[in-house]
């Protein structure tokens, strides 16, 4: 097989440091082939050596000016260096040449979205979903830019949509913390939930003659569990723990959790803020008001 086609298939099947081999040597054969430039500068961007993606690009643009790609990749390659002055200045320049180029747009959302920009983040995200939908990092930043927007319909559509398509697993864990915290946002919207306190009301009392590995087992299942996403505004879905008898809902398992925890480790971020509730599930206990 001809080595730059090897080179391509391995990048294909995910061994890109086998493809930065071979076309490192073909560059050596060929320092002014523009693909060769490109792909090796797109191979050392996606393996964290951007610094070394940039004066392989600029020479591919310098020997092709009209190379929207090329373009695009250099300006992924500073938007990874962190200057992101340069990375929208070449991006922009991709967008001039190629105007629905799904990548520039794409990209042109991420930084806007790094820029705390979220209008125009919605706006390149939008357009580049719009020419290519199945692309599941364009899915979420689009999901992203709603939440920022305070559009929370629209981005916990857009977060749904992405666990439902092919994506890295990665992506779907945000995504399952997006829909989380939307859920939350939504769940404390009018001020602390009396059902959430009720429910740690409970688990205090449970977990107070319970032995710490047993809070621990608990506490952990339910984490496992909550990493496939709950619908904490959803009453009607019940769950089972092996840890614990009875059925619950997703709230009443985010609740006893968040109790848990406050017993094993208060310090740990659960990605929640109920210490409103906890306080005053607290206060009740301590006064007998729960009796």
């Amino acid at each position: 097989m001809d080595p730059f086609e090897q080179a391509l298939k391995f990048i294909q099947v995910g061994r890109l440091d086998e493809a930065r081999i071979y076309f490192e040597e073909l560059l050596k054969q060929d320092p002014d082939n523009e693909d060769i430039l490109y792909n090796l500068g797109m191979l050392y961007t996606e393996l964290g050596r951007p610094d070394s993606a940039v004066p392989l690009l600029k020479k591919c643009i310098e020997i092709s000016p009209g190379n929207a790609n090329a373009h695009v990749a250099l300006g992924f390659a500073y938007m990874n260096l962190g200057d992101l002055k340069n990375a929208k200045e070449y991006t922009l320049e991709a967008l001039k040449i190629a105007p629905d180029n799904p990548f520039a747009l794409k990209n042109l959302g991420g930084i806007s979205g790094k820029e705390r920009d979220y209008q125009s983040a919605f706006y390149y995200l939008k357009k580049s979903h719009e020419i290519n939908p199945q692309d599941p990092q364009t899915v979420y930043g689009l999901a992203f830019a709603y939440k920022s927007l305070n559009d929370l319909e629209n981005a916990e559509k857009y977060f749904k949509d992405l666990l439902d398509m092919p994506a890295p697993e990665t992506l779907k864990e945000l995504a399952r913390k997006g829909l989380g915290e939307i859920a939350f946002k939504t769940l404390k919207s009018s001020g602390p939930r009396m059902d959430v306190v009720f429910y740690m009301i409970s688990a205090l009392k449970m977990f107070k003659d319970k032995p710490q590995k047993k809070v621990q087992d608990i506490s952990f299942e339910i984490a496992l569990i909550g990493r496939e996403g709950f619908e904490i505004n959803d009453p009607t879905k019940k769950f089972r723990l092996k840890t614990l008898p009875g059925e619950f809902t997703a709230l009443q398992l985010v609740s006893i959790m968040y109790i848990g925890f406050q017993q094993i480790d208060p310090s740990l971020d659960l990605g929640m803020d109920f210490t409103d509730e906890y306080n005053l599930a607290l206060k009740m206990v301590e006064s007998g008001i729960s009796q």
